[in-house]
């Protein structure tokens, strides 16, 4: 409950603002997208420098190659497993059956109540970070297997102050996350309010409980396979399990998940090479939402797909879900961009989905749950697993 209750009772309070005052409540956004602009700022560059800096150090040792191959491995494994269990998932709840296909946008998608001017209008206007998280690590690998090569200490200290100092600002900014909740929440229930909801709860409970089935499956096949509990690890890292679930971003959990990492025995050559690759290549959830998603909008849509279909459906979705980011939004605009490619439903029919976006938690639960994960199991199958303080720090958590 420690890290429930901080973030619970402002997200109460956005709900009772939005459902109240819907007209205050939709001025509150910005709170929640200054929130997200500024861990962006921060976290790309954190990415960068934890892969320059580990990149040298384990460019040295020539251990980056091993390790690399062993976590790309897994991560393709994950991501076929995932898209998979959506897609047999989506045929066996058939969440689409029945669902009425709006032509146009739906009211959820209708501008906001018209409000006067805020305070907070200024944040709304704050730029979005456009930066390509594959891009990103493509330059990093290579400047850091090059200070590898040909060490400069001058400019190895720079890269490890700024991955400490951006450590720093992010824990600071993490303060911020019950103001963000607050905001995130309030708009949401401000601007659709409950009802939109109420047609589409088949879908959520389907997408819920195969997240879930995956997590307890998949995720708990590979964490035995680690010598770890599942439910323990879950338990573990539950601080910032809520902390994600409340600001609707997987980045704010990057920060805590790696030093919770590195104290369940995880060595940081492997989680600074490990996390930022499972940010953008092993977003198990994401996959999962976006086969089940193309599954309801067939069903709804009744277009019935061969095996032809399916599989360049199976293609398309892995190629379009790589680079996409642990925020929110991001799991539905690759969705979308999947829809436009496949030319299977009309792109507008979208829409039925932008209304339930904001409840697409399990998403990025299971997200993090994997970037977890995958460092525990990269790092036991390098034999480089602290056993003794993994024992220590389960042994001390309660299980779920």
């Amino acid at each position: 409950m420690k890290g429930f209750l901080p973030l619970a009772i402002p997200v109460a309070a956005g709900l009772g603002l939005g459902l109240f005052a819907p007209a205050l409540a939709v001025q509150m956004q910005p709170l929640a997208q200054a929130f997200i602009h500024l861990l962006g700022w921060l976290t790309y560059p954190l990415i960068f420098c934890m892969l320059v800096s580990s990149a040298s150090t384990l460019g040295r040792h020539r251990e980056l190659g091993r390790i690399g191959a062993l976590a790309f491995a897994y991560f393709a494994l994950l991501s076929l497993l995932s898209m998979l269990s959506g897609l047999a998932a989506g045929w066996a709840l058939e969440p689409g059956v029945g669902a009425v296909l709006a032509a146009g946008p739906l009211p959820a998608t209708a501008p906001p109540p018209a409000a006067p001017a805020s305070m907070l209008g200024w944040l709304d206007r704050l730029p979005s970070l456009k930066a390509n998280n594959l891009l990103l690590l493509a330059a990093a690998l290579p400047i850091g297997l090059l200070l590898g090569r040909f060490p400069d200490a001058r400019v190895l200290a720079l890269a490890e102050r700024c991955r400490l100092r951006l450590f720093g600002a992010i824990k600071l900014l993490l303060m911020l996350a019950p103001l963000a909740a607050f905001g995130a929440m309030a708009a949401a229930v401000g601007r659709h309010g409950l009802a939109p909801l109420l047609p589409l709860l088949k879908f959520i409970a389907a997408i819920n409980l195969a997240s879930a089935l995956f997590v307890l499956v998949v995720l708990g096949g590979a964490a035995w396979f680690a010598g770890m509990s599942l439910l323990r690890f879950i338990a573990y890292i539950r601080a910032e399990l809520y902390l994600v679930f409340f600001t609707s971003s997987s980045l704010a959990g990057l920060v805590p998940l790696s030093e919770k990492l590195e104290g369940l025995g995880c060595p940081r050559a492997v989680t600074d090479v490990v996390l930022p690759f499972s940010y953008s290549l092993n977003l198990a959830g994401t996959y999962l939402y976006i086969a089940m998603g193309l599954v309801f909008l067939t069903q709804a849509a009744q277009v019935r797909l061969g095996w032809h279909e399916l599989a360049w459906m199976l293609g398309v979705a892995l190629i379009s879900s790589k680079g996409a980011v642990g925020v929110a939004g991001s799991g539905v605009a690759t969705l979308a961009a999947t829809v436009a490619l496949l030319h299977v439903v009309p792109p507008e029919t979208m829409a039925i989905l932008f209304a339930i976006d904001r409840t697409m938690k399990c998403r990025l639960l299971t997200n993090v749950i994997g970037h977890g994960v995958a460092c525990v199991v990269v790092a036991a199958s390098d034999k480089r697993l602290n056993r003794q303080a993994l024992a220590r720090a389960l042994s001390a958590t309660r299980p779920v």
